[in-house]
């Protein structure tokens, strides 16, 4: 079972969301199943104004090719298990993509403590979890541009469909999805990834 942490997320604001579905998928797994695309309305406040569309996505179609190619790196050294390799990919970066409000010095130590069994593994699982599920592209044209993962850290967690909670049972448990409606938020770990492929954090929704 996840742990559970709390603290604030997106705010609320119409949005109209389009869903789109392709899949990533590891070297010799089977593609997944392609749902109906969906058109729902959502409450994301933050996100620049009532009215405004989404577009969400599953897999690498429809991301830019820096976003792309910094995913794949930061899949395979999650994959990996070696923590070493994970923090090469975040050394990409001019700074160290955020792992926490607070600053951190030492990105593995960080994972490790914050991971359930010791070693960071469960954070690396997650991670994967996270970065497979689907993503949106939240202000779009203005310096704050990202890609997000997964969508639900800007749809909220209102009206998901049954395609929706079984992608969502993947990176929390049912138990959690309970609290996060009653917090009338996604209240888990997040990636963010601008559009020129800096990653910009892996910590948890605020």
């Amino acid at each position: 079972m996840r742990r559970q942490r709390s603290f604030p997320g997106l705010a609320s604001l119409g949005v109209i969301v389009a869903v789109s579905l392709a899949g990533w998928t590891p070297s010799g797994a089977t593609a997944p199943r392609k749902v109906e695309t969906q058109t729902i309305t959502v409450d994301a406040p933050k996100l620049g104004g009532a009215g405004m569309a989404l577009e969400v996505h599953r897999g690498a179609e429809g991301l830019p090719p820096a976003v792309a190619k910094t995913r794949e790196a930061i899949l395979e050294a999650a994959y990996s298990g070696d923590l070493a390799r994970l923090k090469a990919v975040m050394q990409r970066n001019e700074t160290m993509p955020s792992l926490s409000v607070n600053e951190i010095d030492d990105p593995i130590a960080y994972l490790k403590s914050q991971s359930g069994d010791g070693e960071g593994l469960e954070l690396l699982a997650i991670l994967t979890d996270i970065l497979e599920a689907s993503w949106v592209k939240v202000g779009a044209g203005t310096p704050q541009e990202m890609i997000v993962w997964p969508s639900y850290a800007a749809r909220g967690v209102e009206g998901l469909t049954p395609a929706d909670l079984v992608e969502l049972y993947k990176i929390v448990t049912s138990s959690d999805y309970e609290e996060m409606k009653s917090a009338q938020k996604y209240i888990f770990y997040t990636v963010g990834i601008g559009p020129d492929g800096t990653w910009h954090y892996f910590k948890l929704n605020d």
